[in-house]
């Protein structure tokens, strides 16, 4: 718990980069996210353009951060959607914290689709998205190469890279074409002798 506690505080104060961890626990859920507070003014004053940030209250500006959060936060679990429910925000100056009750998740989870959108504002950000299930920890980073979004499998109640299996209906080209050009091949070899 130290060790995430330290990695947790690293990460928030780097504007790139962002925490989601999720902790299932028997009764309730809960996200909890960790970033920089000047990461978070940047990818809103970007996002809503239109705002005068100079001029919004605190309240407000919290109100939109909590928004934007929901807004752009996609988790299924067995294909299932689950929801930001309950939640808030805490500004700090280097560090911002928000925390989120989850709608009811599974006892046992087979896979898990993630995608945090928050932040692409931001040019090379990155999220980690980590989840404590059954006293398993693992993580995943989600950032421009996988356009901030992961498909994973369980093993063990830990998070996997699900693979994409072998798209077999492509097999019947590699004896299609080289039937093809031989044909054509004879074809051409027939016109010829005529």
């Amino acid at each position: 718990m130290v060790v995430f506690a330290s990695m947790q505080t690293i990460l928030a104060h780097n504007p790139l980069s962002a925490m989601y961890y999720l902790e299932v626990k028997e009764n309730v859920s809960i996200l909890n996210i960790s970033l920089a507070q000047n990461g978070l003014d940047e990818a809103l004053k970007k996002h809503y353009s239109n705002i005068d940030f100079e001029t919004l209250p605190t309240v407000e500006y919290k109100q939109l951060a909590v928004k934007y959060l929901k807004e752009n936060f996609n988790l299924h679990i067995n294909s299932k959607s689950v929801a930001l429910l309950e939640g808030g925000i805490k500004l700090g100056n280097h560090q911002t914290d928000a925390k989120f009750i989850l709608s009811e998740l599974p006892k046992n989870f087979k896979s898990l689709n993630v995608e945090v959108k928050a932040f692409i504002e931001n040019n090379h950000h990155q999220t980690i998205f980590s989840l404590l299930f059954n006293e398993n920890t693992s993580k995943v980073i989600l950032n421009e190469t996988n356009n901030y979004k992961s498909a994973l499998i369980f093993k063990n109640n830990k998070m996997i890279k699900a693979t994409k299996p072998f798209n077999k209906n492509y097999l019947w080209s590699i004896f299609i074409i080289p039937i093809f050009l031989f044909g054509k091949k004879i074809t051409k070899k027939l016109k010829d002798e005529s």
